[in-house]
């Protein structure tokens, strides 16, 4: 069975140029003279369809399985060029994300005036993806407990800036824990730098930032922008926190309640700046 399969090509040829030799002896028998043969050549000429007729059919068959092998052969080819193809467009569309990633993090670092270190998020806390994760970067290479951590961010005009992300919680040798701005525990001070008026933003369990002022009497509009007012010990000023997305009144209607935009965006946090002492 495998003599077969390995020379099934070349038996078949060979069978198809016998069969084509029988025809033309018998063609020339047919012929000898213009005799008439009577039965025999009657006999003849049926076997000569007969045989003519297969020789053809082995001949085109041939050929066939010979077109079978070679357009099996092209789509083969064909299919992994499709392949390398959509490989090569991944690859460059990877690389065009990550270069207007990296463009924005070059502007961002030229407005930098503080020490970082460049983190890789490495782990996401279960409970809530985009409230707490993990990254690469330690204490051997110089953060400490409350860094800040941020991220460039590039607004709507266009212009980047520095985005707050979160803090730094936990460290160890080679990895720290980080809380983002939609954890319940984180608070920040900010700045509405619409009207200079200050107060708190913190986050909460569904992943809502809302905020309040210190002074009951301040008021605020959708799109202003909140930026940290450097009140305490920990954030330094003026870091993109977000925009107001919206204005709710308190119990008392005295003071106003407002829900914050993020600058950033929790959901496409890969590389980090922590921001070192």
């Amino acid at each position: 069975m495998n003599f077969l399969k390995e020379h099934f090509k070349k038996i078949l040829f060979f069978l198809t140029i016998f069969i084509l030799i029988i025809m033309i002896g018998l063609s020339s028998i047919g012929r000898l003279g213009g005799a008439d043969l009577g039965f025999f050549g009657n006999l003849i000429s049926g076997f000569q369809k007969i045989t003519y007729k297969t020789g053809t059919t082995l001949t085109n068959s041939f050929y066939s399985v010979q077109e079978i092998v070679k357009m099996r052969e092209e789509n083969i080819m064909l299919t992994e060029s499709v392949y390398e193809l959509k490989e090569q467009v991944r690859i460059l569309e990877n690389i065009i994300n990550k270069s207007e990633a990296l463009e924005t993090e070059y502007e961002m670092k030229k407005n930098l005036s503080y020490d970082y270190v460049v983190g890789q998020v490495i782990a996401v806390d279960d409970s809530n993806w985009f409230s707490r994760f993990t990254i690469d970067k330690g204490e051997d290479d110089g953060i400490q407990q409350n860094d800040i951590v941020i991220q460039a961010v590039k607004t709507d005009e266009g212009i980047v800036q520095i985005g707050l992300l979160g803090i730094v919680t936990q460290t160890s040798s080679n990895w720290s824990k980080v809380i983002t701005l939609l954890d319940e525990s984180c608070k920040v001070s900010f700045k509405n730098i619409e009207n200079d008026e200050s107060g708190i933003v913190q986050g909460s369990i569904d992943s809502t930032v809302t905020g309040y002022f210190f002074n009951s009497k301040a008021g605020a509009e959708r799109g202003d922008n909140l930026v940290t007012s450097g009140i305490g010990e920990i954030y330094i000023p003026d870091i993109y926190i977000g925009d107001v997305k919206d204005v709710v009144k308190t119990t008392d209607a005295s003071t106003l309640r407002i829900i914050v935009e993020p600058a950033v965006d929790f959901t496409k946090i890969n590389r980090v700046y922590v921001l070192t002492k």
